[in-house]
């Protein structure tokens, strides 16, 4: 796999930003957009936008509050994770209720 550089741009509810950079690897990069979409600042609602760019200044991944909205495929796959993750909760809360 090759060593990339990438910045993420978070831009918070409050106006303030932050910027981080990273270099590792490509694949690397998923455990950042979980943690903007799934973690706990993300679970508060502080997150406004994100963005995580290449070292050529090109887009990779836009995030708007917990929803990815670039690349439109990356949002999709979320969605129906999500979704998945519901209705794995919803059984399992019957299958306890149920014994």
């Amino acid at each position: 796999m090759l060593n990339e550089s990438f910045t993420t741009h978070i831009t918070f509810t409050s106006g303030d930003s932050h910027k981080e950079v990273s270099t590792k690897d490509s694949s690397d990069i998923w455990s950042t957009i979980m943690r903007l979409c799934e973690g706990p600042s993300a679970a508060m609602g502080i997150i406004k936008r994100a963005i995580i760019v290449d070292e050529l200044d090109r887009i990779c991944v836009e995030i708007k509050g917990r929803n990815i909205v670039y690349p439109a495929q990356l949002g999709i796959q979320q969605r129906h994770w999500r979704r998945a993750q519901k209705a794995q909760k919803r059984s399992n809360k019957n299958n306890l209720g149920g014994e």
